[in-house]
């Protein structure tokens, strides 16, 4: 396989450069589609430097205006790209500045890329916004004011002074008889439906004439984008049902509550950070008791402004924020923000056997380590009204109901069993409803606090619960590595007896854990009739064994009757030490350090040359000098944490970093400097990009000792051009990173390549594109010639390293044979040359193979008369699997798949069709490919013989051949690799001249067809072949337009 496959997560340091690694394929053998990605997106950031990127391919970074030499930090993980200009580093590190500004992925997922927004929303809070932005609206509920910085000029200068720069980011509704199973009936039959109760949906608008919800809305407010008051997304109205719906048969748990409807989202669901806090301080002010939010946003280790609001607001107006967890899966630590507020009632999702969602965010609080969420709800397949506006959001159940899933349909639950606590008990606040709600929960037993917090929500069991305690969960916070020395840590714990009688609770602490980590004293307490007793929760780190999160429950009985349970939580560092740095011989200016983890990925920014590190490998970069360079780049490649270490990145080591191109009109387009870290299964990646060339006085140095070939790979690339030609300059190094590169290549050192790209010109991007190709496979940075305004291009390349070099523009991706260049040497090359058609993989990865019961098959369907592998976007595509004539599996990818076969011999059929947009090319718009092989069971993964065959025939530029005149069509087998394939033989060709319907049969002489091309000028001539193998393999291919006649 040809293109390799991308990293799943690098750290780049960059002046403004390509991505270096070749653009994805999804794995053979699942099923994809066959298009290429076409999702190129440009990205203003904050400071008004633009970013763009391709999916998760990043293209460029180009500095703002006045900002031509600021440098770039840029990290890739877990799919996500990061653009950080150095001189925000310093205030993102002191945690003055938000890093989401500069995650670009989330702001492309935000719908803040410059297709879709001329400014960058920022909230700034405890200080001034930073110069050049717009004031827009002031947050009085957490002391901040929502601005817009203008992408056409950036800020003017970065933030100074105290508080912090905010990205007013995007929360997400979280969507992924339920009021029987939380005991709403129970209620209901005591009288209590939420009357005279007030309760606010802070959501995607509530279509308040919905029968089920009609006369329930008391006010509503827009503050979305929208301006318009309608639920057009469909989340609104299905929560608010949920809480306040009055018709059967799928009635709310609070029918008779009154509805406010604080719309903050608009159409296509996104919610503003700005939004969300207005709505919040609208509601609350408007006296509601009990306010919704069924949205969320990744959490941050600082309090952000959404969770400020909370904790502000349920202190100010005494309300009750019932907050979704998020649907963020079984990860540890993945509740979202503002169910990570303090004073939020945080609910997660289970089934209607109380099993946790599948869907549902677990805790702990990644700052802390405190309990969240704080209770569990019903929220797998809630059926509630749906907006007669709100698009085709969810399943359809009967006329005006759907429906979903997700912590979101949790949460009104749990937000209506407040509001009926409200109406008995009227003179409650919310941290009194929140007390009792949590107090009366029931606990699954299989699940730990992080995952239920204090159980699924039980209505019943709260009307009759006397005894409650506050907080609703401890947090005895984090404790520093080692853990022998640890101070225990005590908090109060107070139990609130609201009952006419005395009652003496039995304390015991239930562990989530194999250590006895917490501890309770007195284990006895009476608390008397409308009074409180305190007691003490210690958590002691020492007593632990294993590092991360701790959890138990303080539970509460009485006369052995389990009364409440309350959640406790303490976070035990992992094993971690001080490291400091010093950079003996570093030019003046500041140094810029970044630390990847190798086995994790994660990256560190070192302050003040300090930096706090769990144990393990790391990749160290420093960048050394002013801001606007030029840097030295000194490298540790190697760097163990496993004790306090003083690391030194001596800078006089260095050497100059320069490459200059033969000819000196050539411009320098980029330079780049790549180093990439393996050990065992780990690989990490740091790159330094420099557009316009290296800068004077650029240098490279290496810290620490030299490492085996194969465990770091390190890459100088230059790209230079001119109006006659390009020049590719790669070299790679191996071991270490050398102190001091310089070339001075002359032309005759080089190998010139011409290149011919024939695939049809869409008008959008068009590259040519290549990188070098180190001995262990890693790929160097990428070059990019743009070919949007011709079809031929010539660059001069360096010889003796092995390159790879690819095509690709909106509609087509195409990859050549890694190859070697000789100097002195001409060659020519082409891309998308007719006949386009189902070719093998020259790298070695299988084409078809099995392993025990499982077959797998993985075909690339657009390759090149060349040979060059082909990939197209499509209208529809099909693989299927037959055996014995009866059909196995199918899905809906051209070329791939995976199928699961019975065990035995038997004759199987492998089956793949496609047809191509019609946009992308005139032709080869229908290709089908059907093998049939015979196959058994194997022991291993063992390759199966299999063959396709390329049209080669002799055709003008245009991809077409004389009407009337015959033409001799070549038959080139292409067969797998490693495996012993038998001949192709027994050849049957034929042509249609009308796409399919007719087809006459073609004399064959050899490995040729001779076809007469017997059609007017404009006809479009399509090729079928079939053949066999001698052993039971059975070949038919179609290509349907495979050349013009002209």
């Amino acid at each position: 396989m040809a293109l390799a496959a991308a990293l799943a997560g690098t750290a780049t340091s960059a002046h403004a450069a390509p991505d270096s690694t070749p653009p994805d394929r999804t794995a053979p053998g699942s099923a994809r589609d066959e298009a290429p990605a076409n999702d190129r997106k440009t990205v203003t950031l904050v400071t008004g430097d633009r970013v763009v990127l391709d999916g998760d391919r990043l293209v460029s970074v180009t500095p703002g205006a006045h900002r031509e030499r600021v440098s770039f930090q840029v990290t890739r993980h877990g799919g996500r790209l990061r653009v950080v200009p150095a001189d925000v580093a310093r205030p993102l590190a002191e945690g003055r500045v938000d890093q989401r500004l500069f995650d670009v992925t989330g702001l492309v997922e935000a719908g803040y890329d410059d297709a879709r927004r001329d400014t960058v929303p920022v909230i700034v809070s405890g200080g001034r916004p930073p110069s050049g932005a717009r004031v827009a609206d002031a947050l009085p509920a957490v002391d901040a004011v929502a601005a817009e910085v203008p992408k056409a000029t950036g800020w003017l200068e970065p933030p100074t002074g105290p508080g912090k720069v905010w990205l007013d980011g995007m929360a997400r509704p979280l969507l992924d008889r339920s009021t029987a199973q939380v005991g709403a009936p129970v209620a209901w039959a005591a009288g209590l439906t939420g009357a005279g109760v007030t309760v606010a949906v802070v959501d995607t608008g509530v279509e308040g004439d919905h029968p089920d919800l009609v006369g329930r809305e008391v006010a509503g407010r827009d503050f979305s984008r929208d301006q318009d008051g309608l639920d057009r997304y469909g989340h609104g109205t299905h929560v608010a049902s949920t809480i306040v719906g009055h018709r059967a048969p799928y009635r709310g748990v609070a029918p008779d509550a009154r509805l406010l409807d604080a719309k903050v989202c608009d159409s296509k669901g996104f919610c503003p950070e700005s939004a969300i806090i207005e709505g919040m301080r609208w509601a609350a002010e408007q006296g509601a008791d009990v306010v919704n939010i069924s949205l969320g946003l990744p959490a941050s280790d600082d309090v952000d402004p959404v969770e400020a609001a909370v904790d502000a607001l349920s202190a100010s107006h005494g309300t009750l924020f019932v907050v979704s967890a998020g649907n963020s899966g079984d990860a540890a630590g993945t509740v979202l923000s503002p169910g990570t507020a303090d004073a939020a009632l945080t609910v997660g999702a289970v089934e209607r056997d109380d099993s946790l969602a599948g869907f549902s965010s677990r805790g702990p609080r990644v700052a802390d380590g405190a309990v969240k969420p704080d209770i569990t709800a019903p929220g797998v397949d809630i059926v509630a009204a749906k907006a007669s506006t709100g698009g085709s959001l969810g399943t359809p159940v009967g006329d005006g109901h759907m429906a979903l899933s997700g912590t979101s349909m949790a949460s009104p639950h749990v937000a209506g069993a407040a509001a009926l606590l409200a109406q008995r008990h009227p003179d409650w606040n919310g941290a009194r409803l929140k007390a009792v709600l949590t107090a009366s929960a029931r606990p699954n037993a299989a699940l730990g606090v992080h995952e239920q917090g204090s159980g699924r929500l039980d209505i019943a069991a709260a009307l009759s619960t006397t005894v409650t305690s506050e907080p609703t969960s401890v947090v005895l916070g984090r404790h520093e590595w080692p853990h022998d020395d640890d101070v225990p840590a005590t908090k109060p714990l107070v139990y609130r007896n609201d009952g006419a009688q005395p009652v003496t609770l039995d304390l015991a602490v239930r562990a989530n854990g194999p250590d006895a980590v917490f501890s309770v004293s007195p284990t006895r307490v009476t608390v008397p009739a409308g009074g409180t007793a305190e007691v003490s929760v210690t958590g002691d780190a020492r007593q632990g064994s294993v590092d991360g999160a701790h959890s138990a429950t303080v539970v509460a009985t009485a006369g052995g009757a389990e009364v409440l349970r309350t959640p406790v939580g303490l976070n035990r560092e992992v094993e971690s030490y001080p490291v400091t740095f010093d950079y003996p011989g570093a030019p003046e200016g500041r140094a810029l350090t970044l630390l990847v983890h190798v086995a994790t990925g994660t990256h560190t920014y070192v302050r003040d040359g300090a930096v706090r590190l769990p144990k393990g490998d790391y990749l160290v970069q420093a960048l050394l000098g002013p801001e606007t360079g030029p840097h030295t780049i000194v490298t540790r490649p190697d760097l163990k944490v496993e004790g306090p270490a003083h690391v030194v990145l001596d800078a006089g080591k260095a050497g100059p970093l320069e490459v200059v191109a033969p000819d000196p009109a050539a411009v320098p387009v980029l330079h780049s400097l790549v180093v990439e870290r393996r050990l065992g299964e780990h690989t990490v990646r740091l790159e330094s990009h420099h557009p316009g060339g290296f800068p004077a006085g650029t240098r490279v140095g290496h810290a620490g000792p030299s490492l085996p070939a194969g465990e770091l790979a390190v890459f100088v690339a230059a790209q230079h051009t001119s109006p006659s030609a390009d020049y590719w300059l790669g070299w790679v190094e191996q071991g270490r990173v050398p102190d001091g590169f310089t070339r001075r290549p002359r032309e005759s050192d080089l190998a010139k390549v011409r290149t011919t790209i024939a695939a049809k010109n869409l008008g959008g991007y068009r590259d040519l594109g290549g990188y070098v190709v180190a001995p262990s496979g890693v790929a160097g940075p990428s070059f990019f010639t743009d070919m949007r305004a011709t079809s031929t291009s010539t660059r001069y390349a360096t010889p003796d390293v092995d390159w790879q070099t690819l095509f690709f523009d909106e509609g087509t991706l195409m990859s050549g044979n890694q190859e070697r260049y000789g100097a002195g040497r001409t060659y020519d090359r082409s891309f998308g040359a007719p006949v386009i058609g189902p070719v093998m993989y020259t790298s070695g990865y299988p084409n078809l193979a099995r392993s025990g019961n499982e077959v797998s098959i993985s075909l690339s369907l657009f390759g090149d008369r060349e040979g060059n592998e082909g990939y197209s976007r499509t209208t529809s595509a099909r693989t299927a699997l037959y055996r014995d004539g009866g059909l196995v599996g199918e899905n809906d990818s051209g070329g791939h798949g995976v199928f699961e076969v019975p065990p035995g011999p038997a004759v199987l059929q492998a089956r793949t069709e496609v047809t191509r947009a019609p946009e992308v090319s005139d032709f080869s718009t229908r290709i089908a490919v059907d093998w049939t092989f015979r196959s058994d069971t194997t022991t291993r993964e063992r390759r199966l013989p299999m063959s396709v065959v390329r049209f080669t025939p002799e055709l003008d530029h245009t991809g077409s051949a004389p009407a009337y005149r015959p033409l001799t069509v070549p038959l080139v087998v292409d067969q797998q690799r490693g495996v012993d394939n038998p001949p192709l033989r027994h050849f049957r060709v034929e042509v249609s001249y009308d796409d399919g319907a007719s087809w006459v049969s073609l004399p064959v002489l050899g490995r040729a067809a001779l076809v007469g091309n017997r059609a007017k000028p404009g006809t479009f001539a399509s090729l079928r072949v079939h053949a066999t193998d001698g052993r039971g393999g059975e070949l038919s291919q179609t290509v349907i337009r495979a050349y013009r006649l002209g």
